[in-house]
């Protein structure tokens, strides 16, 4: 019977340490594991990082070609604008020509204002008052004395 017992134990112990080197294993295997999961884990948030700086860049590219271009069309409008005021004295179409626009320009006489005036005041005219309708001239002196 001692033999028995014996064989007992190490039935025991071969089933205790087999299940002892199999937690073990799977500490050691859970390790690595682990650490080639964060491996992955990191390569991937470089790649995803990676690709987000590259469409961030085109994005950039793509602004500035879209800001170049809006800059060189405010130009364009802007030198359209001065072109108009310096260009307003200057006919828009020479019907006749250069030399004859030159001279019939010359040849125009320019016309002088005609100051006209009147020997009465409208009747609206408020010379000292308030600006309002005064009626007759002879009711505005009397109320001024």
């Amino acid at each position: 019977m001692d033999w028995i017992v014996g064989l007992l134990l190490l039935v025991c112990g071969a089933v205790i340490g087999f299940f002892a080197a199999r937690y073990s294993l799977n500490k050691s295997g859970d390790k690595q594991s682990g650490m080639a999961i964060e491996q992955d884990i990191k390569r991937l948030m470089s790649e995803q990082a990676a690709i987000h700086i590259s469409e961030c860049r085109q994005m950039l590219a793509t602004i500035d070609q879209q800001s170049e271009m809006l800059k060189s069309q405010m130009e364009n409008y802007e030198s359209l604008l001065t072109q108009v005021d310096t260009e307003q004295d200057k006919p828009q179409l020479n019907y006749f020509g250069e030399q004859a626009s030159a001279y019939l320009r010359n040849q125009s006489k320019k016309q002088q204002p005609v100051s006209q005036t009147t020997d009465y005041q409208p009747r609206d005219y408020a010379n000292a008052g308030t600006g309002l309708f005064k009626g007759t001239g002879k009711s505005t002196s009397s109320s001024a004395d």
